[in-house]
């Protein structure tokens, strides 16, 4: 994809016995914008259609001891952070039905 052409991780340095080395800025939007706006809302889509996500929920578990925040709690999208997310369930939503009649996504 064109559109990510040139993108890269910002990294920091990190001051370590064996010299200087890198480690991911982990403040950076990849982080800070794309868990909570992004895997999150597909992870609660999932939740809500009951299709599994193994490795989603590895990512987002590794990311949220990262981060510090809790998102996933014991395999539901219940932790305290998710008010900051754009997840359906931090609007309400607990079924795909409510959020497709709710939105309209359905024509009549």
């Amino acid at each position: 994809n064109k559109g990510y052409r040139g993108l890269t991780h910002p990294m920091v340095t990190v001051e370590t016995p064996e010299g200087t080395k890198y480690a991911p800025n982990f403040k950076y939007r990849y982080f800070t914008e794309d868990m909570p706006c992004g895997l999150l809302v597909t992870r609660g889509i999932a939740e809500m259609t009951g299709v599994k996500t193994p490795q989603i929920d590895r990512v987002i578990m590794w990311c949220q001891k990262i981060m510090g925040k809790e998102f996933l709690v014991d395999g539901k999208l219940s932790g305290k952070d998710m008010k900051t997310t754009r997840a359906p369930q931090n609007y309400g939503y607990s079924t795909i039905e409510s959020l497709i009649e709710t939105n309209h996504y359905q024509s009549q």
